[in-house]
């Protein structure tokens, strides 16, 4: 049997596990606790799993290598933007989450509990939907393009295939199939790219050679200040992903899924570390790739070209790796989005809805919003890594001040973070999409959002402040 056979029926293997996992999970899954948190049991590193699973996506994997192969160290600014991200999950947002707040599901929930507001609720859910929605785009096209490099056939039929499984097993078990499976395909993943690291230095000529070649293919990859647009570039990088992704509610939902403060501080510093390792290499997988490919038509096709000039059985288990990433982060985005389309939104249109209803009703929803982004990953953005850093901007704009400040500043009041909330994120849009200074929009839209709500607050009326569930221990 050749290389490429023992790689489509171990990859074949491992989308059958996956469903099998799906049809586990939902005998686990009673009721909703089960379904959307599992039950607030994970332990450590079960979230370890599921939290590094959902980081280290399609954008971390393909997005990485392929802005790595065409931007070479300046992608080390979106790596540290990442880990800084971890940080002020871990310092701002998991005791008030955990202490205050542990009896919700979701981030919008959180926002009506604290201000008292529907429209917070509604507003927070539908943006989050939409950004969910065009997040799994650039998923399932990385998943496609693994499945047709594997498998051997066109990109659609890959998409079908992708999309399918991971909304099966997604709408079976809920959260109880997402974790587990997040904490299988996280250790293949890691594995996967840590091997690979050194055939691909080693194809280079090692550390120093791979420095040598590259600043003679790729000059700009040695300056990575000029390549990101100047000072402003970096800090738009930067803050676009430590704050964006910081605010991004599936990975906040890992917070409420942990069993207890240990647990989620424990899940992120570990994630943190695990991150920092795979982040660096996935940039040097980029820089490997340019000098070994440097004509490839397409940036994201970097680490998948890559695969094939290393050895058979790390190039198994870093192609079988990279599928993993993509199907760990796209169950996840699934998942929430589907929880606020049945437990958010469906209430407002129907009232007295029953837990068992509000789980069918999600579980409509991920199948629906599932089979919407495969529809529109037939004809998705070139570089995956660009809808990223968009999506990211947008959430923090949008979520960032009016939660912090909701958190820490006892004078926030539900008209200034609902100002913050609606202002932030349109100004994060209209400067992505107009803006002709230097400012970048994530720096901008940070800004404007965090001063509407202090203005709003002082300025507007006084009736409506935040109001924080008693602080509980542990």
């Amino acid at each position: 049997m050749d290389g490429k056979s023992i790689i489509i029926g171990v990859f074949i293997v491992y989308l059958i596990a996956m469903l099998y996992i799906g049809w586990w999970g939902m005998k686990k899954s009673q009721g909703a606790e089960g379904y959307y948190v599992a039950n607030r049991r994970c332990g450590k590193w079960l979230s370890v799993g599921t939290f590094s699973g959902s980081f280290i996506s399609a954008v971390a994997v393909i997005g990485y290598v392929g802005n790595g192969y065409a931007k070479g160290y300046m992608t080390l600014v979106n790596v540290l933007g990442c880990v800084f991200s971890f940080y002020l999950i871990y310092f701002l947002f998991i005791n008030p989450i955990k202490k205050r707040f542990d009896h919700l599901y979701t981030v919008p929930e959180l926002f009506e509990n604290m201000y008292e507001s529907k429209s917070m609720m509604v507003i927070s859910s539908v943006i989050t939907v939409g950004l969910f929605t065009a997040t799994l785009v650039s998923q399932i096209k990385g998943g496609s393009l693994i499945c047709s490099t594997i498998l051997g056939i066109d990109y659609n039929t890959a998409l079908l295939i992708i999309t399918t499984v991971f909304i099966l097993y997604t709408v079976m078990g809920g959260m109880y199939s997402v974790v587990y499976t997040d904490l299988i395909q996280t250790g293949i993943l890691v594995i996967g790219i840590v091997l690979a690291a050194p055939f691909a230095l080693k194809l280079v000529g090692g550390f120093s050679a791979m420095q040598t070649a590259i600043a003679q293919v790729n000059p700009s990859a040695m300056d990575p200040i000029t390549v990101a647009g100047g000072p402003w570039g970096v800090i738009s990088t930067f803050l676009s992903f430590s704050l964006g992704i910081a605010a991004t509610q599936y990975y906040l939902i890992r917070v409420y899924s942990a069993k207890d403060v240990k647990t989620a501080r424990f899940m992120v510093s570990a994630s943190c570390a695990i991150w920092t390792v795979i982040g660096i290499i996935l940039v040097l997988l980029g820089i490997c790739a340019r000098i070994l490919l440097p004509d490839l038509a397409a940036a994201d096709n970097a680490v998948i070209a890559l695969a094939y000039e290393l050895p058979t059985v790390v190039r198994m288990l870093l192609l079988i790796g990279i599928a993993c990433a993509i199907m760990s982060t796209t169950d996840t985005i699934l998942l929430a989005a589907g929880t606020y389309v049945g437990r958010d939104l469906y209430p407002l249109v129907r009232k007295g809805v029953s837990e068992s209803q509000s789980v069918k009703v999600t579980k409509i929803a991920v199948v629906v919003i599932g089979l919407l982004a495969g529809f529109l990953a037939l004809n998705p953005p070139e570089l995956i890594i660009q809808l990223t850093t968009f999506t990211t901007s947008v959430t923090a704009a949008t979520f960032f001040g009016p939660m912090v400040l909701g958190f820490y500043w006892p004078r926030t009041t539900r008209e200034g973070a609902l100002s913050g909330m609606v202002g932030g994120g349109i100004a994060a849009v209209m400067w992505q999409l107009y803006n002709t200074t230097a400012i970048p929009p994530a720096a901008a839209a940070v800004v404007i959002s965090f001063a509407l709500t202090i203005f709003v607050s002082l300025a507007g009326p006084k009736t409506h402040l935040v109001k924080l569930s008693p602080e509980k221990n542990g």
